[in-house]
């Protein structure tokens, strides 16, 4: 009897939980819809590793004059991060308005770091904080964008957070292949609109200060923004793999596909496209390799390319269609990033950013291994149990 009940008692908790999550879906769903920034013309960089990246950001911070806003997902106390906090008190102390935006669960910044951003009057504030009545649902909805703005004037979107690892420091991991945007001139003013909304949803008051949107000279690059909330991006890529007619290169750390997207991939490969999908060898969560089996199978059968990244660990996160349609953020092709958590994405015009995706993603291709139907058939049975378990959990992955 004792059994019984206990079975029952679980049964009752996973319902529970499995309610909680569909209710709190469907509430916060409705009352967020994505926004879609207007078409800007700047001036855009594309940086492919930590140390261009970590580099050009700390110099941008430290001839800030104005205000730093900065939002990561992870931002831990290590090395690299107590580096970035030394420039922040830094700047505060120059008397640089400085604000810090960090995702409740995800972050990972220590007592220690915390306080000493607050002692030097540094604005900090944690996003997306579980909470009452819908707890298991705010517990997975993350904040998941990666947005840096300086003066009003230079800003920073894509996959890069703070942390050694990201360095390539991490002796498991090795090498970090990432993707992220800087921008100078027109544009930024949509992320700092954005970063200002998180922060007041954060539950910070409104906050603005003409420094914050400075006038901004019109560059020649053109692009826009795309900002989600566990909704809009999934549609978004659905159209325009429906309208591919040559390729579609898709890069990704986790690839856990809606069952529409898989069959638009599966589609596309039947009329012809050519289909390139990226994702890491090694993986730095349980089960999201796994959860990629089934989707990578059944796409392996259309002559879909699947290869495995073996420099290091590959967290870049893009989709690029036709040489005409090109998207750079901190959306992974899965589905927490389209049903779940608040994402942000760039969708690239100018022709000369789209060649320089293409080709960083066409030599990380030529450095990875491709994956065959037989290679996967052979999977151990161990790898099979955590597909089932994979399975389960999917809609979180």
């Amino acid at each position: 009897m004792f059994v019984f009940y206990l079975v029952i008692i679980v049964l009752l908790i996973i319902l529970c939980f499995r309610l909680d999550f569909l209710l709190g879906e469907k509430n916060y769903q409705k009352k967020n819809q994505p926004a879609v920034y207007p078409t800007r013309h700047g001036q855009l960089d594309f940086l492919d590793t930590g140390k261009t990246f970590f580099d050009t950001l700390f110099n941008d911070i430290r001839a800030a004059k104005t205000s730093i806003h900065i939002l990561f997902f992870i931002f831990r106390n290590d090395s690299l991060g107590s580096q970035l906090i030394d420039l922040l008190v830094e700047k505060a102390d120059e008397g640089v308005e400085i604000k810090v935006l960090l995702d409740r669960v995800g972050a990972g910044l220590d007592k220690k770091g915390k306080q000493r951003l607050r002692d030097a009057n540094v604005s900090f504030a944690y996003a997306k904080s579980p909470s009452f009545p819908y707890l298991f649902f705010t517990f997975n909805q993350r904040n998941h964008r990666k947005i840096t703005v300086v003066d009003g004037k230079i800003g920073y979107l894509g996959g890069f957070n703070v942390g050694d690892e990201y360095l390539g420091r991490d002796p498991k991991l090795g090498l970090w292949r990432d993707f992220h945007l800087r921008f100078e001139g027109e544009g930024v003013q949509d992320l700092q609109t954005q970063f200002l909304r998180d922060w007041e949803e954060a539950g910070n008051l409104p906050t603005s200060a003409d420094s914050y949107f400075p006038s901004l000279e019109e560059g020649t690059q053109p692009f826009h923004f795309i900002s989600t909330e566990g909704e809009g991006l999934e549609a978004l890529f659905f159209e325009h793999i429906n309208k591919a007619q040559t390729y579609i290169y898709i890069a990704s750390p986790y690839f856990i596909p809606s069952s529409s997207l898989q069959r638009a991939l599966c589609d596309a490969a039947k009329r012809g496209v050519e289909i390139c999908i990226i994702l890491p060898e090694k993986k730095d969560h349980p089960f999201v390799k796994e959860a990629s089996f089934k989707y990578i199978e059944e796409l392996l059968k259309h002559d879909v390319k699947v290869f495995h990244f073996q420099q290091g660990f590959f967290h870049a996160k893009a989709l690029l269609i036709d040489d005409t349609f090109c998207d750079v953020g901190t959306a992974n092709f899965d589905r927490r990033s389209f049903d779940i958590n608040s994402e942000m994405n760039t969708i690239i015009s100018d022709s000369s950013v789209i060649t320089l995706v293409k080709q960083r993603l066409e030599t990380d291709m030529k450095q990875s291994t491709l994956v065959s139907d037989r290679a996967l058939q052979k999977r151990s049975f161990s790898v099979k149990i955590r597909e089932k378990l994979a399975r389960i959990v999917e809609p979180l992955l």
